[in-house]
């Protein structure tokens, strides 16, 4: 689906289809990722800790945008490459950093 973006058609029902097609194809997944962390978190605290997680990743999903233009527009491309290298960082340390419960197996 992204790549049929980068070669956007210039009719607009066609245009339409194509991102309504990738949100409805990045929300599958989105809605696939929520499955893992369930196991972490208490039933009755799994709504809240979702409702966190979502409302995070939707601020960012607008703010992200945003802020891309702003550094495109006072610093050029590299900058906003770099910018979103930095995020992709601190992103990955904080995927890393995370602490897994360990079941006991006895085999």
């Amino acid at each position: 689906m992204m790549l049929c973006l980068l070669y956007m058609p210039a009719n607009p029902a066609l245009c339409a289809l194509l991102l309504f097609m990738t949100g409805l194809l990045l929300s599958i997944g989105f809605s696939a990722y929520m499955v893992y962390p369930m196991s972490f978190v208490a039933k009755d605290k799994f709504p809240v800790a979702n409702a966190i997680v979502n409302m995070r990743g939707q601020l960012g999903g607008a703010a992200t945008p945003f802020i891309a233009g702003l550094i495109l527009d006072h610093y050029g491309w590299n900058t906003v490459f770099l910018f979103m290298a930095g995020i992709s960082l601190l992103t990955f340390l904080v995927v890393v950093t995370i602490d897994e419960p360990m079941e006991n197996c006895d085999a």
